[in-house]
């Protein structure tokens, strides 16, 4: 009777092990394909999911904080539609743009501290726009 449950406890830690391993595999191939991916070719990419801002209310417009400037804060802020942009893709890859811009910061030292003036979005005309908070 013991050398059988030593057997199922034996199958089991083997079981929760492949676990483990494949799970972190899963997580290596995704942070490396992010990397792949450059600054620019983010950019796009975000730019290309944030261009439809047609609104019918200002409820689905959001402001997004984008990338990082060396003196601290984002180095720009993208402004889109829920209507039309899935959300949490978008808030991906701007996290994406944000520590690829901080890597490179870091890299390159102080170079960037214009200010960044902070935007709030309404729909105006059934698109979603920014306006400078003063």
């Amino acid at each position: 009777m013991s050398c059988l449950s030593s057997a199922i406890k034996l199958s089991i830690l083997s079981v929760a092990s492949s676990i483990l391993l494949l799970s972190g595999c899963a997580s290596t191939i995704t942070s490396s394909n992010e990397q792949s991916k450059n600054l620019s070719d983010l950019n796009n990419e975000l730019n290309d999911m944030v261009s439809d801002n047609s609104c019918t209310a200002s409820f689905q417009c959001k402001v997004l904080e984008v990338g990082a400037r060396a003196c601290g804060g984002p180095s720009k802020y993208v402004v889109y539609s829920t209507l039309n942009t899935p959300q949490e893709k978008a808030e991906n890859i701007a996290q994406l743009i944000t520590k690829q811009e901080k890597i490179k910061n870091a890299a390159q030292g102080l170079t960037d501290c214009s200010p960044v003036l902070e935007v709030q979005s309404l729909c105006i005309n059934q698109q979603c726009q920014s306006f400078d908070i003063k």
